[in-house]
């Protein structure tokens, strides 16, 4: 009876410390991840993006042979070599050792490119290179499939194709100066990139939805220093990218909807002097690379608040060090490339968000858990 009550009164602080505990998070809380190793065994990979499927993409090398092959994985799983090597090389009778991945849309399609060659595969399927395919760089593919990229060709002019190769061919022009590069394109047609100013200088821009570079109202500016570069737009019309500042370093913006640059929308670094945002989802999370204090790279989360080593967000015991983050999907997934010690090799992970705990036994896990990995190593934030 004794036992009993103890047990019942343990409960009562319990549930009474977990209100306490759940009401004190912020809604926005960065969460945790538990990691997948996408990797072929003994053989370096890279991941370069992801689609809402789970689908990522990137860069390996195969067990027999050199080179590096772009990949495109089923959902949620690891490279498979029968299935998954969509760039094959030459002696395969299929242009693309040492090809290049850069999006992957919804449908599966992937853009890719070898040396001053471009590429888009069909949903799912081989490689094409058809005949008028404008691109020597594509960068971005959307849901509709129209993609972005540069095109060595037409020199200071950025190209847009619809529906790969077989649509129109738009060149967006410039902010005034003599070439631009896209870099992302969201589903409502507007392509950031960067481009040359009349005065010489490199700005990022964003275009109105599928319109030509328009300088009076699509230079996005800088966070004080000479240059910037977008690199990706979420359907709310908020960019991500990076910019010099006023003291010569590079660090990584966010933009508030269909907005310019300003001095808030920088989100600093891990320590260093060097940050880059490559992906931003419809949430606004945001996903890159910084430089740590000792000048080693790390791949970060931004959550809307804070900049987070996202070392210190993944689960298990795992001896690896995530150093970039390309892509973020609507489901919170973050493709990424880490080195692991015990093998002493780099490869391609996927994290997906730990599950929110349903019941308060899932709480208390939650909570348990929370504690012990947030002594893995400190949240790092340094905002400009």
């Amino acid at each position: 009876m004794k036992s009993n009550n103890i047990g019942q009164l343990s409960l009562t602080v319990t549930a009474v410390c977990l209100v306490g505990f759940t009401t004190s998070l912020p809604a926005n809380a960065a969460t945790f991840y538990n990691v997948l190793d996408l990797s072929i065994a003994g053989s370096p990979a890279s991941a370069t993006g992801i689609n809402d499927l789970g689908q990522v993409i990137g860069r390996t090398e195969l067990p027999t042979r050199g080179g590096r092959y772009s990949f495109r994985t089923a959902p949620n799983s690891p490279i498979n070599l029968a299935t998954d090597i969509v760039l094959r090389g030459t002696d395969d009778g299929v242009p693309g050792s040492d090809s290049v991945p850069s999006d992957i849309n919804n449908s599966g399609q992937v853009v890719a490119s070898v040396f001053a060659a471009g590429f888009i595969t069909s949903p799912n399927g081989s490689t094409l290179e058809a005949g008028g395919f404008p691109f020597s760089r594509p960068a971005a593919i959307n849901d509709l499939g129209q993609v972005t990229g540069e095109n060595f060709g037409v020199p200071g002019a950025l190209v847009v194709a619809t529906s790969g190769s077989g649509g129109p061919i738009v060149e967006l022009g410039t902010l005034g100066g003599s070439s631009s590069s896209g870099r992302g394109i969201n589903n409502l047609g507007q392509v950031v990139g960067s481009s040359t100013t009349a005065n010489g200088e490199t700005h990022a821009f964003r275009t109105a939805p599928n319109s030509i570079i328009n300088p009076a109202t699509d230079d996005l500016g800088t966070l004080g220093g000479a240059s910037s570069n977008a690199l990706d737009i979420n359907d709310l019309g908020q960019v991500v990218g990076f910019s010099t500042t006023a003291n010569g370093e590079t660090h990584a913006f966010l933009t508030d909807t269909n907005s310019a640059i300003d001095a808030t929308d920088d989100l600093g670094t891990l320590g260093g002097g060097f940050s880059i945002a490559y992906s931003i989802n419809e949430l606004g999370l945001v996903v890159g690379d910084s430089e740590l204090a000792d000048g080693s790279d790390r791949a970060f989360l931004y959550d809307g608040t804070e900049l987070f080593d996202l070392n210190t967000l993944i689960t298990g015991d795992i001896d690896l060090v995530l150093t970039s983050a390309r892509g973020i999907n609507e489901n919170g997934q973050i493709a990424a490339t880490g080195f692991f010690a015990d093998t002493q090799t780099i490869g391609a992970v996927l994290l997906t968000p730990v599950p929110e705990p349903a019941s308060m036994l899932g709480l208390l896990a939650f909570g348990a858990g929370a504690g012990f990995l947030r002594t893995r190593a400190a949240k790092q934030k340094v905002k400009a």
